[in-house]
């Protein structure tokens, strides 16, 4: 450990790591989500005023105001002694006097300002780094619920991505082969990000491979989930606080399959020449909402050479820097010009074009998918 900062090499590090995108995206990008987040409150009022000057004030101090409510009460008195500090120093810079007496005092106090600024922005890097700690620990528990790698499954290929909008996500995917064949399923999508929509993601995933050894059909799995997210305080009087929107899916023999889609965009059933064939699921409440519920059971079967899709909404309406969805029809698309590939490959061709479509934006949802392709019985 050097016994001094070493700055020369912090600086050499920045500028190597830095490019000019990196560089416009602070503006583009993070200052643009940091705007949108801190003037969220007030978006309608701001949007509704005509004049263009109003407007620049209004989001002023719609900003400064979300960024001072986020800030612990200690830390707001801090900010604003900082902020009036700064003001009367600039004020004072530029006010009648002896020059050199308040070129002097204005520096003082501007310079004491800055420190404040400097401690209060230390103490939110401790709180962020210490938190960011908690959510590495808890995305290496989520990393062993999602997995990396998917099981072999006889007459079946499986493909399947992953990616979170925060370190925690609360998307899933995991594929359980059982006795005779089958093939039990489970996706879907936890209300909300980081944290919270992973302990519901993993509140629903224990209790599917529970389930898996009591009653194994769609049915009884979105029953019993249901039941058990309410419990957990899921249901509440004032409705839901959280809830899983899911897909209990069960292969049986020769691509005979039953499944339930409780709040989440149907299964994409695809050809074996790429076409988008049937959409599976309707309407519905997702597993948590409502304490007593009748799921529809679906069923269908599977021909050789055919996929089933299923994909979380954060895929659909991921939107790029110019606020353009990736929709339904770049799905279609892809599934089209990948027809007959196996499904990890079409997995992971869905997954580049998504990439490939965001560019530098970050996704607002996690992005799940999954694919699973019936082989050929006598593969060429």
């Amino acid at each position: 450990m050097s016994r001094h900062p070493d700055w020369a090499g912090l600086l050499r590090e920045t500028v190597l790591a830095v490019d000019g995108e990196e560089v416009k995206g602070l503006y583009s990008v993070h200052w643009r989500d940091a705007g949108t987040e801190l003037t969220a409150d007030f978006k309608g009022a701001i949007e509704r005023e005509p004049k263009r000057w109003k407007r620049t004030l209004m989001t002023a101090n719609a900003g400064l105001y979300g960024l001072t409510r986020r800030l612990s009460p200690p830390r707001r008195l801090l900010f604003a002694f900082a902020f009036l500090l700064a003001l009367w120093g600039t004020f004072h810079l530029f006010s009648s006097g002896d020059w050199p007496d308040r070129a002097v005092a204005s520096v003082v106090v501007l310079a004491l300002a800055f420190a404040l600024l400097l401690a209060l922005i230390g103490m939110e890097l401790v709180d962020k780094l210490r938190f960011r700690d908690e959510l590495v620990m808890a995305r290496e528990l989520q990393a062993e619920i999602v997995p990396n790698e998917l099981p072999q499954v006889a007459g079946y290929e499986l493909g399947a991505f992953n990616r979170v909008a925060n370190t925690v996500g609360g998307d899933i995917y995991e594929f359980a082969p059982l006795a005779g064949g089958r093939l039990a399923i489970l996706f879907g999508d936890a209300s909300g990000h980081g944290m919270a929509a992973g302990l519901v993601m993993a509140v629903a995933h224990t209790a599917w491979r529970v389930q898996l050894g009591v009653d194994p059909s769609p049915g009884a799995v979105a029953t019993t989930l249901n039941k058990v997210l309410c419990r957990t305080g899921a249901c509440g009087t004032q409705g839901a606080r959280s809830f899983f929107a899911g897909i209990p899916l069960l292969f049986e023999s020769e691509g005979r399959f039953t499944a339930v889609v409780a709040g989440h965009p149907p299964i994409l059933r695809v050809d074996s020449g790429g076409r988008i064939v049937e959409k599976i699921g309707k309407g519905a409440y997702p597993l948590g909402v409502k304490p007593a519920i009748a799921p529809d059971v679906y069923s269908g079967a599977l021909g050789e050479g055919e996929l089933l899709v299923f994909h979380s909404d954060g895929l659909t309406e991921a939107r790029n820097e110019a606020g353009e969805e990736f929709g339904d029809v770049r799905v279609a698309s892809v599934l089209l010009r990948m027809a007959g590939a196996p499904a990890a490959a079409v997995a992971e061709v869905l997954s580049g074009s998504l990439l490939s479509f965001l560019g530098r934006t970050a996704p607002d949802d996690d992005v799940s998918v999954a694919v699973v392709r019936r082989l050929p019985v006598n593969p060429c």
